[in-house]
């Protein structure tokens, strides 16, 4: 709002058109302005020519002043221009009559008659017209164009006898596309300025936030108001970031392409862009057309220029016609071409449209709509004429040439054979085409001499200097050309003439690239859209409630482990845990084993901390006096309690585990010894013998009969007896004894003691072991004598 910018003053011509765009959201401003910056002298001539553009509460206004007096126009658009979109301003001034235009007028009112009569256009709200007042025709300037803004000295408007006064504020905004007489203005490099700058951080802030715009690549350029971005893909690229190229058709004798469109076209404005290369003269490049052909546009090859011819009457000609004569376009190099139609006014512009390249008529008289045949409209290369039921003929037959991207309403077409169709139309019909656009190698049978090479200029030939190289002044030899002299390098860059193979080099200022510096560089920062910030929030609240959720498991799982106590911890005596190995065999009756530990050290128990050494226990030597005799029963007592306190010797304590405890018996616990159970009882004879043990019953003591004939005796006693009687035979007959002792083996004798102690039979189980008792003393016995014999 406070800067402003010098530029050239505007030249003086009969006839002027200036055009600028601005977007803004502040209603007032000044946004061009070229007249005087210092007061007036009083003894020099009065120079009081100016021109100003300005918005005043939003509404577009023009003050213009050739010395004769102060021409103001206002427009009262539809809606007001400080809505942050972009809108053209076009003013055009001759020596009697000026006029503004308000974006094209797109926003005026047309009613087109059925009859064909004149149409009714109101422009009012679109256009704005003035004479200029007497005695004065043309404007005259000398001092800088100023945009956005004015630098001059502070003094009395009225002191230059101007009816009207130009607003001071400055412009809030941006100001593109600056052109004077087709000349365009370089805004980014103005001769003096403050507090304005290249591009547009406003816009280009929206490029960088919407994701599609974020990078249009190198191939296209991000076009954006302050509400929403496009990317516009440069000629002969395409895709959504502009990264795709296309593919070129080369059209052959006979040849053309029908389209049927997938969208309605305004018929108050039509854009057409496409990209050609040709040696033609003739030929016609696209049209688009209503039903019966009256209502048309032509853009088409006159004599090796271009021209655009279109009738926009539907009942009789009146055809309008615009030409670039100054232009040959056949020279087979590619050219881009772009058509603007609003109403009956319409531009053509070649290959940027600067200078004789650019061609208008910005009058809207006569009808101004154009209807568009969607299925039968709309042609390139040709429009077919069927002579027969399978013969055509095209009329002005674009021959021997190529087209490519072409966009309607900046919408693509297809191009077969590679592609024949979009979303926007399809190819239904296409004849004689063929893939990209060959040269027919014209240089394949040409021999070019010294230093000259053979270049390929699509169709054509020449011999000339090879690429970085130019003819010598004597046109014998090629020296290398500068190429710094066409003033490649943009925005200040500095150019580098290289080897001919190389060409040149820019080097470019800070926060410019490119190959000419040509490319404003993005800013590194980081951009996400607001889907991706929304994805990753989601994404965190799912896993901090996640995490969230692991905790508290883990926290119930701890408490759970903590309330349930462990077998070990288990103080219930008659609970056993048979989930474990060995289970049922702890120690039930909680025996202290403390006693039986034989301590280690010689002071008992050691400290944990302090290694020990297990040292052999040596003994004292027995010595016999002179006529002692030895003892063999006291040696052996005392060997035999030497060993037993001997901790290292064997057999050791050990642990046996038996996979089926009481395997056989019928008995399924300890409780079954006081019931009717049987117990089963081995022998030494291979058979199996039962005891019959009960509490009320007599006992049947049958079996003793099978152990042979030295338990003869033994049965006698038993046999036929109950316990009472039993237990006086076996107190009497002590006769039984040596019979007894003489019959039974260290096998039987433990069988029938264990039997009589689970049976309860005390006289028996005595009997048993005094039997067992005196063969222990009489084994003893011939112990002593063999030991005697030996020592």
């Amino acid at each position: 709002g406070n800067g402003w910018a010098w530029y050239p003053a505007l030249q003086l011509c009969e006839q002027s058109h200036i055009s600028l765009e601005f977007i803004t959201k502040e209603a007032d401003g000044l946004i061009l302005y070229n007249g005087p910056i210092v007061p007036p002298k009083t003894d020099e001539q009065l120079l009081r020519d100016f021109i100003s553009l300005e918005l005043e509460q939003g509404y577009p206004r023009l003050l213009i002043d050739f010395g004769s007096g102060t021409l103001e126009l206002r427009v009262k658009t539809k809606k007001t221009l400080d809505d942050g979109v972009w809108h053209r301003l076009d003013v055009f001034w001759d020596s009697e009559n000026v006029r503004m235009v308000i974006d094209f007028c797109r926003s005026a009112e047309v009613f087109e008659m059925e009859d064909g009569s004149a149409p009714e256009f109101d422009d009012n709200s679109c256009q704005a017209r003035g004479p200029i007042p007497p005695f004065s025709e043309a404007l005259n300037l000398n001092v800088p164009l100023q945009l956005g803004g004015i630098y001059r000295q502070h003094f009395d408007q009225t002191l230059y006898h101007w009816q009207y006064a130009f607003t001071s504020k400055g412009f809030d905004g941006c100001i593109r596309n600056l052109i004077h007489n087709s000349e365009h203005y370089d805004l980014a490099f103005p001769a003096l300025a403050r507090n304005s700058y290249p591009a547009c951080p406003q816009t280009d802030e929206v490029c960088l936030k919407t994701d599609h715009t974020a990078r249009c690549w190198e191939q296209g350029n991000c076009v954006a108001s302050l509400v929403q971005a496009k990317c516009y893909c440069r000629p002969g690229w395409t895709g959504p970031t502009c990264n795709l190229p296309t593919i070129p058709t080369t059209f052959k004798p006979q040849s053309y392409v029908k389209f049927a469109l997938s969208f309605e076209p305004d018929r108050f404005s039509t854009q057409l862009q496409l990209r050609f290369r040709t040696r033609e003269q003739q030929g016609e490049l696209f049209r688009v057309s209503d039903q019966h052909q009256r209502e048309y546009a032509i853009l088409e090859l006159s004599h090796g220029h271009l021209q655009l011819r279109f009738n926009l009457n539907s009942l009789r000609a009146e055809e309008k016609y615009l030409q670039l004569n100054a232009i040959a376009v056949n020279d087979g190099q590619w050219h881009v071409v772009r058509v603007s139609r609003y109403g009956s006014a319409a531009m053509l512009e070649l290959d940027g449209g600067e200078g004789r390249r650019y061609n208008e008529t910005y009058n809207f008289t006569g009808h101004q709509w154009l209807s568009i045949d969607k299925q039968e409209g709309v042609y390139a290369g040709g429009k077919a004429e069927y002579t027969g039921v399978k013969t055509f003929e095209v009329q002005s037959d674009f021959q021997r040439s190529c087209l490519d991207d072409i966009r309607l309403d900046g919408k693509h077409l297809p191009l077969p054979p590679s592609m024949n169709g979009t979303q926007w139309g399809q190819a239904t019909m296409a004849r004689n085409l063929e893939r990209n656009c060959p040269s027919n190698r014209p240089c394949s049978n040409v021999i070019c001499p010294d230093p000259f090479d053979c270049v390929d200029l699509w169709n054509e030939y020449e011999c000339t200097c090879s690429e970085g190289r130019i003819m010598s002044a004597d046109t014998k030899g090629c020296v290398d050309r500068n190429e710094c002299l066409d003033l490649p390098c943009l925005n200040g860059a500095t150019c580098i003439n290289l080897e001919p193979r190389l060409r040149y080099r820019c080097i470019c200022p800070e926060g410019y690239w490119g190959e000419n510096c040509e490319l404003v560089q993005e800013s590194q920062r980081l951009k996400l859209s607001m889907g991706a910030m929304g994805a990753i929030f989601v994404c965190l609240i799912i896993i901090l409630a996640l995490s969230l959720a692991f905790v508290l498991y883990n926290r119930k799982r701890k408490t759970t482990k903590k309330k349930r106590a462990g077998p070990e911890k288990d103080v219930r005596e008659t609970v056993i845990s048979y989930d474990d190995e060995g289970g049922g065999e702890d120690d039930m009756t909680a025996f202290d084993i403390t006693p039986l530990q034989i301590p280690i050290g010689a002071g008992g128990n050691m400290p944990p901390d302090i290694a020990t050494c297990k040292m052999p226990i040596i003994y004292p030597v027995m010595t016999l006096l002179p006529g002692q005799e030895v003892n063999v029963g006291f040696l052996m007592e005392e060997r035999k309690n030497r060993f037993d306190k001997d901790p290292n010797a064997p057999p050791f304590d050990d642990l046996r585990n038996f996979t089926f405890e009481g395997s056989g018996s019928i008995a399924e616990s300890l409780s079954s010894l006081a019931s009717g159970a049987y117990r089963h009882t081995p022998t030494t004879v291979a058979t199996t013998s039962f005891i019959h043990c009960t509490d009320d019953e007599n006992q049947d003591y049958n079996y003793l009969t099978g152990w042979g004939p030295r338990f003869n005796a033994l049965a006698a006693m038993y046999v036929h007896h109950d316990r009472t009687k039993l237990t006086r035979v076996v107190a009497t007959n002590e006769t039984a004894l040596p019979a007894l002792k003489g019959g039974l083996t260290s096998t039987n004798l433990a069988v029938t003691t264990a039997a009589a102690t689970s049976c309860g039979m005390g006289m028996l189980a005595k009997t048993t072991a005094a039997v067992i008792e005196e063969e222990d003393e009489e084994e003893e016995e011939e112990d002593e004598e063999e030991g005697n014999v030996a020592l």
